[in-house]
Order: C-alpha cells, then structure tokens, then sequence
C-alpha cells in the first residue's frame, strides 16, 4: 500500500520567493538548475516539517512580511526590485531594531546555506570535505582532494 504524499510546509509561491531570496543570500543559486533548488527546497522543508505548526506558520509570515514590506517606501514587491535594492533590504534587515526581524533573517539565511551548501556537488565544487575523523591532520597536512 502506498503512503500519501507528504505536502512542503511551504507552498508553490513561497518556494519560488524563497528561491529568489536564496539568490541573493547565495550567488551562486541565482539561475541554479532543478538539480540544486530541488534539493535546496527539500532541506528546507525537512528542516520545517518537524517543527510546531506555530514556527512553520512564523517562517511563511517571515516570508510574506520580507516580500511585501517594500511596497510602501518603492512601491514594488521585493523580488520586482533591482539586485542592489534588495540586497540593501536584506542587510537591513540583518541588523533591524526589532529582535525578531533580526531572528528571522538570520534563521532564513541559516536554511539557504543549510539547503545549498550540504548538497554532495555543492560540496565537492567548492572542496569541502568533512571529517568527523581526521579533518584537521588533512588540512594541516594540505591532503584536500582536487577539484576533478
């Protein structure tokens, strides 16, 4: 017998905002194939799923308050403005006045990277290999693998 589907935490037009914030949280998951932002959602979404609804609930807010909150100051929502702006956004956020904005970027950002950066070619591109073992005897002894 089959088991239902599980349904993401976040919906189609969370994902997709999600992923426009990851591009600029990570370059270099801007324009990223399926095979890097499907994983990416995934993590994330695995990361949610076992939370209380009221933090699952907190993050889609996080979400809905980052992409409308520039509607007053530049009348366009955040993924219409140009890179720089929203980069702007972003690091004020980052520092805001008001601790839970502060708490949420940073547990936003915590998510892309946990999404982007423990995906195996993500990893092996960028060189990083860990090792519960022997991490450090390898890289003071320089025994990194090469990027082939």
């Amino acid at each position: 017998m089959d088991s239902p589907e599980l349904q993401p935490v976040l919906g189609s037009r969370q994902q997709r905002f999600l992923l426009c914030l990851a591009a600029r949280i990570v370059r270099e998951s801007a324009g990223a194939p399926r095979q890097v932002t499907d994983p990416l959602l995934a993590a994330i979404d695995g990361e949610l799923r076992p939370r209380p609804r009221l933090q699952q609930l907190e993050f889609k807010l996080l979400l809905l308050a980052i992409r409308w909150m520039t509607l007053p100051f530049t009348l366009r929502r955040f993924e219409r403005l140009p890179a720089a702006r929203q980069d702007r956004w972003l690091r004020f956020l980052e520092n805001a006045p008001l601790t839970l904005l502060r708490v949420g970027i940073w547990g936003l950002k915590t998510l892309v990277f946990l999404g982007y950066y423990t995906q195996d070619g993500v990893q092996r591109r960028i060189l990083y290999v860990p090792s519960k073992e022997e991490g450090n005897v390898r890289l003071h002894r320089r025994q990194i693998p090469s990027a082939g």
